[in-house]
Parts: C-alpha cells; sequence; structure tokens
C-alpha cells in the first residue's frame, strides 16, 4: 500500500517493543481489505506514556495498541473506557476520538477474548471446573486472571514476585459485580504451587535469551499441568516451555493469543470484520518464516 497524505496510523506501544509482530497482522489486513491504513511500532518508555499518547492522539492517529509494561498505568490517561477495562483493569487497545475540537482516549481490552479464543483453539480447553496457574499478576496476568474467573474457572492459583499483587487481584475477583468467583470464592495467592489442570506464563520473561525462568522446576513439577500456555511469542519457544515440554506437558506459545486479541482490536478500530485467517498466514510468516 502506498503511503500517503491520507493514510491513517495505528502503533503498538510498548517498552521493549523490538519483538512484536503486530505490525506483520495488521499490514496484512489492511492490504487485504484495501485499506489506506499502516501499523507501526513505537518503543515508549513507561514514564513518557503520558506525552507519548498526548502527542499521538493530536497528531491524529486512529488509536494504539499497548504490550508491556503500559497496560495498567494507561488507565489513569482515558477519558472513557468499555466494560472489559472495568472489568480486567487494565487496557491494551485504545481508540483515539475527537469531541468538539478536543481529542479524547478511549480504553479498551481484547486480551481476555483472545486467550479465550487461544485456548480453545490450541488446546481444546474450556477453563471452567477447572484448577488454572497463572505465572505474573502485571496487566496481562491480572487479565487473563479475571476473565478465567468470569466463565468460571475452578481454582486460581496466582503465583507473583511481588504478594501484594496477587492479593489485590483476588480482591478484585470477589469484588465482581455480579459475583464471578471461581469455585465460589476459592481465589488462592501462593509461592507454593500445588497440581493444577494448566500453567499460564503471563511474565515477559523468556523475551530475552538472558532472562532468567519465570518458576523453577521444582516449581513446575510441583505444578504437574497437562498444559503450558505461554504469552510470548517470540521466540516461538521459550527456555520455560522447553522445560514443560521435556516434562511431558503440551506446550503453546503466545501466537494465538496475539492473532485473536488483534483481529478484535482491528475490528474496534476499522468496523470492519477482521480477515482473521490473512492475519493468521502473516503472523507465521513473521514467526516462523513460512
Amino acid at each position: 500500500m502506498h503511503v500517503s497524505g491520507q493514510t491513517r496510523i495505528l502503533a503498538v506501544l510498548g517498552h521493549p517493543i523490538a519483538h512484536t509482530a503486530s505490525p506483520a497482522i495488521h499490514n496484512a489486513a489492511f492490504d487485504a481489505l484495501g485499506l489506506n491504513w499502516r501499523y507501526v511500532a513505537l518503543d515508549v518508555d513507561p514514564r513518557n506514556l503520558g506525552s507519548a499518547l498526548r502527542g499521538l492522539t493530536t497528531a491524529g492517529l486512529v488509536g494504539v495498541n499497548l504490550t508491556v509494561p503500559h497496560k495498567i498505568q494507561v488507565l489513569r490517561y482515558l477519558d472513557s473506557m468499555d466494560s472489559t477495562v472495568k472489568v480486567l483493569g487494565a487496557a491494551n487497545t485504545l481508540k483515539f476520538q475527537v469531541r468538539g475540537t478536543k481529542p479524547s482516549i478511549h480504553g479498551c481490552n481484547t486480551d481476555g477474548y483472545g486467550l479465550l479464543k487461544a485456548l480453545k483453539e490450541d488446546f481444546e480447553f474450556h477453563p471452567r471446573g477447572k484448577t488454572v496457574a497463572i505465572i505474573g499478576c502485571g496487566g496481562a496476568g491480572r487479565s487473563a486472571a479475571i476473565q478465567l474467573a468470569s466463565v468460571g474457572v475452578g481454582k486460581l492459583i496466582l503465583i507473583n514476585r511481588s504478594r501484594s499483587k496477587a492479593i489485590a487481584i483476588a480482591r478484585r475477583i470477589r469484588a465482581l459485580k455480579p459475583p464471578s468467583r471461581p469455585g465460589g470464592g476459592r481465589t488462592i495467592c501462593v509461592f507454593t504451587p500445588e497440581p493444577c489442570d494448566m500453567v499460564i506464563q503471563a511474565t515477559s520473561l523468556g523475551l530475552k535469551t538472558s532472562d532468567p525462568l519465570p518458576l523453577t522446576s521444582q516449581q513446575l513439577w510441583q505444578l504437574a499441568p497437562r498444559f503450558f500456555f505461554d504469552m510470548i511469542y517470540r521466540p516461538a519457544e521459550t527456555p520455560v516451555m522447553r522445560l514443560a515440554r521435556k516434562m511431558g506437558c503440551r506446550t503453546v506459545n503466545g501466537l494465538g493469543m496475539l492473532l485473536h486479541q488483534g483481529a478484535k482490536a482491528f475490528e474496534i478500530w476499522t468496523s470492519r470484520k477482521a480477515p482473521v485467517e490473512v492475519m493468521r498466514r502473516a503472523l507465521k510468516r513473521e514467526i516462523y518464516g513460512t
């Protein structure tokens, strides 16, 4: 697509951002539908998030996606939000709007939708009544925990370096109205894992080759999951995924979650049905070279 003065611009903001595959899937979708739109990646230090959003909104961008570490911090800059953000307490998709002459920022969250679609597509996994451990209680982990609670997961095991973050998520789940509590409120926050059906790895550990494992082999043996889902998709297999696979777990990376949360964001911005299979092929080319 030729970039011109009429080209509409979107972006993904993160820190770091070099790993992102979002531009590949969105630009492929724009081309497939003949839209004169383009999507770029911008590295934004969290200290500069507010000023970056003000500048991008004023510059006339359509909106942005947000990845690590901006999904919770961004809430203070929103002028409005949909029910997903109110429930999940984090935003990953922003739509910039103009009310009168003043630009405004509307927040959405498509992570929960993308997670459930990916678990069903990749594992035929239905969370209701199951025990799920979530590693990491940042924006992605919080969204995953609350989304799983909302569909009736049996028990949640929240594992995080900071116990206070895990407790805050448990309290948020218990406070949902109408009540949406796993197993009648049996959400637990632990550092000593117990057997579960699935582990969801929701930290950024694994993006860099120098990163430590987000959990030890002993913890993984204690969790003894059948399924291991890592939200990271580049590299295609993280060290902790290799460890889980060697222990007999079925493992999947975050490719499917990225695809489906991206498709939902595409529809929010364009009001057009996302060409999911086009986006899937572009994503596989980007990550696997096939």
